[in-house]
């Protein structure tokens, strides 16, 4: 059995290319504005390519819902599956916490002030 995202038609992923380019181009338009020092215009946009990935979020979740659906086998694998990617991000934020944080700290403490 083929994994359900592979079966969906193209054609539903495409509104998801159309607002990434939409958000690349809002993000550059953003830039110039705020760059020629027109706070009003760069906000308008940043606001605007805000709303595009609000957007794209629902578009995901129409997605994953449709995919959900249409291969209900596959649902516990997905399950499983974002729940191990959870666990290997928080050990990966935990390890960078102790790296940026708690290591400097406990290196400080090994030398003395003079």
């Amino acid at each position: 059995m083929v994994i359900g995202a592979e079966n969906l038609p193209s054609s539903m992923y495409t509104p998801l290319v159309v607002l990434l380019a939409a958000y690349a181009v809002l993000s550059i338009l953003s830039g110039r504005a705020r760059s020629n020092d027109d706070r009003a215009q760069a906000d308008r946009w940043a606001n605007i390519g805000f709303a595009v990935v609000l957007v794209t979020a629902v578009y995901a979740l129409v997605l994953l819902i449709t995919g959900i659906f249409s291969y209900p086998s596959r649902s516990s694998d997905m399950i499983t599956i974002i729940i191990v990617i959870g666990i290997f991000f928080a050990l990966l934020l935990f390890v960078f916490f102790v790296i940026s944080e708690l290591l400097p700290h406990a290196l400080r403490r090994g030398r003395r002030e003079r």
